[in-house]
């Protein structure tokens, strides 16, 4: 059984999800006749409609910019700062900046939650 939330496969029985730890409990279908979990509706609120892309060049741009257009600031402002934390160190600095734009990427992409 696929998370719902970060897409991680999980056995059938079962209830959480090993990497995320959201509920795999099955919600009843709605009206277009889709299965989804409780959980599934909260994340949809953030990265919904954006462009893995664009997200990726932003974080390219500045650090932590794609993921503040991915509708996450506070990801985004903890990333930045990290960043100028970890400045005075280079293989920080790039690790952050990497992470980044990866981050943004695969939330936008839908594979990956965003910080609750």
């Amino acid at each position: 059984m696929k998370c719902p939330s970060c897409q991680t496969e999980n056995q059938n029985s079962s209830r959480f999800c090993i990497d995320c730890g959201a509920s795999l409990a099955v919600a009843p279908p709605l009206d277009d006749g889709i299965r989804r979990s409780p959980s599934a509706a909260v994340n949809k609120r953030y990265a919904q409609d954006k462009s893995p892309g664009v997200a990726a060049v932003l974080s390219f741009l500045i650090v932590g910019l794609g993921q503040v257009y991915n509708g996450d600031v506070l990801k985004g402002v903890v990333l930045f700062v990290g960043f100028l934390v970890l400045s005075f160190t280079v293989i920080g600095a790039i690790g952050v900046w990497g992470f980044g734009i990866y981050d943004a990427y695969q939330v936008a992409k839908g594979n990956k939650s965003i910080w609750k």
